[in-house]
């Protein structure tokens, strides 16, 4: 490994070696996959796919409703903190597979960056609250957040490298 993170061939982009995506998902499959099937009996997932105009949209309305509500948010008091979770055994109310339940998911709630202890936290925030504590992300029965990947197994993997 070595050159993980080399931003030089790219122009810029962000980029991660091949060898060590490589190896960083094999420790997860050897590791933490292994454990949840040898531990819990669950046949977990080991990727999850968002198609580039969910993800966009989702920031976009970050964007938009924080600033709708605090014209002072720029694009750099925004972020995105992602969870890990599991669906629940029974999540009928949900539009959710039945192979997805008690598998890991990702879920995606927006945060706003708070300095006002002199300190910087990035706090959840749910840019849908209308009140004025907005960074209570769970406060309200919706929250603005982002789930429904596609998670392989049990939808098809035939496009993955890793």
């Amino acid at each position: 490994m070595g050159q993980e993170f080399d931003r030089r061939e790219r122009g810029g982009a962000n980029s991660l070696s091949a060898d060590f995506i490589k190896a960083a998902v094999e420790q997860y499959r050897t590791n933490q996959l292994q454990c949840t099937a040898d531990n819990l009996g669950v046949k977990d997932a080991h990727s999850i796919w968002f198609d580039l105009p969910k993800l966009k949209k989702f920031i976009a309305d970050i964007e938009n409703l924080a600033g709708s509500s605090d014209s002072s948010v720029t694009d750099a008091d925004l972020g995105i903190r992602m969870y890990y979770a599991a669906y629940p055994e029974n999540c009928e109310d949900a539009d959710i597979k039945k192979e997805y339940h008690k598998c890991h998911t990702l879920i995606m709630i927006p945060t706003k960056k708070d300095s006002s202890s002199g300190q910087t936290i990035h706090r959840d925030f749910n840019p849908l609250e209308s009140t004025d504590d907005r960074r209570l992300a769970l406060a309200t029965v919706n929250a603005m957040a982002q789930n429904h990947g596609s998670l392989a197994p049990p939808d098809n993997c035939d496009g993955e490298s890793y």
